[in-house]
């Protein structure tokens, strides 16, 4: 199992570059976690995700807020939850665009 995770203040427009998901490394399953601080109309983050296929299933998704007090914490109650085959040495493109101020926290999980 590989766990990534971290926390946005801007767009981001490969969350996963640069990691150990940079290419998945083994066949499984890929499970991304999003909880941004806002998501009001003015503040929030909206993801959109493209599979290593070129399929986008998730375009501009509204990534759900918490209490703004709370940046940094991923609470299963309210977190946006996605999962996907993955194939090794395929690549997922995962972009978080911010609107005006917010914080995003994230978790990728790859399990065999």
């Amino acid at each position: 199992m590989i766990i990534e995770s971290g926390i946005v203040s801007a767009s981001t427009t490969d969350l996963l570059s640069g990691g150990r998901l940079n290419q998945i490394p083994y066949n499984g399953r890929l499970i991304l976690q999003l909880l941004a601080d806002n998501a009001d109309g003015s503040n929030n983050y909206a993801v959109t995700i493209q599979k290593p296929d070129g399929g986008v299933p998730i375009d501009g998704q509204l990534v759900p807020g918490s209490n703004p007090s709370l940046a940094g914490v991923l609470d299963s109650r309210q977190y946006l939850e996605l999962a996907f085959d993955a194939t090794q040495g395929g690549h997922f493109h995962v972009t978080l665009t911010e609107t005006g101020t917010a914080i995003c926290t994230w978790r990728a999980v790859l399990s065999p």
